[in-house]
């Protein structure tokens, strides 16, 4: 592994083990693989027990781009006709490969693709199941367009190589939940505390959910220099020299 392939691998790790919650786990996993491996669009679906009949079930997904959520949704709608649903049962983790499964573009004629993800573009999709002690937890997605190629052997095996830090990280955040009021009001209280303006708790909360200066920009619509000038001021207003000692703020 190059050196700097190493030190990107230590930070997503690291980022992943910082979590506390679920909706941080899912930003920041879906925010720092996209660093490294390259992707259209990506979702992660939370898997559940039922207790009664222990069938699994499959909640809303949480996806990147938010858009994407409805073409996940359709895959839900379709689940059983889905060519990968073995997946969400395995009791260990594998990270496996549209283009493995089925050879050619045989994987385009099939009633799951033209039912949801026809109108994306998508080309190929990497997935892998998240387990803790053989117990389902959740189902993650990478999925490239034409345009971005295949996921090729070294990026399988580096999801792969990373499936124990991540299956850990969001077993941790499952057990401590956390309300969307509760976070809310975290963020309220620093914005007193630190007597933030309206704009400058609004880029705060985007950093809480691991967006990029880009991200923040579009979401916001407003200039870099902008953007910059709130930086600085949450630098100077909390007392920190970085963003990521903004984020280390949320409790």
């Amino acid at each position: 592994m190059e050196k700097n392939d190493f030190l990107l691998y230590n930070e997503v790790v690291y980022r992943l083990h910082a979590c506390q919650t679920m909706e941080e786990f899912k930003n920041t996993l879906l925010a720092q693989l996209k660093l490294v491996l390259p992707y259209a669009y990506g979702s992660f679906i939370t898997i559940e027990i039922d207790p009664e009949t222990q069938e699994l079930i499959h909640r809303d997904p949480f996806c990147r781009p938010k858009e994407f959520e409805e073409g996940e949704r359709k895959w839900l709608e379709n689940i059983d006709q889905g060519y990968t649903i073995w997946l969400s049962h395995a009791p260990e983790s594998m990270a496996v490969r549209d283009s493995e499964i089925l050879s050619g573009d045989s994987r385009f004629a099939s009633p799951s693709y033209r039912e949801t993800y026809v109108n994306y573009g998508i080309y190929d999709c990497i997935q892998m199941n998240l387990t803790y002690a053989g117990r389902p937890m959740g189902r993650l997605a990478l999925y490239r367009t034409r345009a971005d190629g295949l996921f090729t052997d070294q990026e399988a095996f580096y999801l792969q190589s990373l499936a124990n830090h991540i299956n850990l990280a969001c077993w941790r955040c499952s057990q401590a939940p956390e309300s969307a009021s509760q976070r809310a009001q975290s963020l309220e209280e620093l914005i007193q505390r630190h007597g933030l303006t309206r704009r400058e708790g609004e880029v705060l909360g985007l950093i809480f959910q691991d967006l990029n200066n880009e991200e923040i920009l579009d979401k916001l619509m407003i200039s870099r220099n902008t953007l910059l000038k709130h930086l600085q001021n949450l630098y100077r207003k909390c007392g920190v020299s970085s963003r990521w000692d903004l984020r280390k703020m949320k409790g």
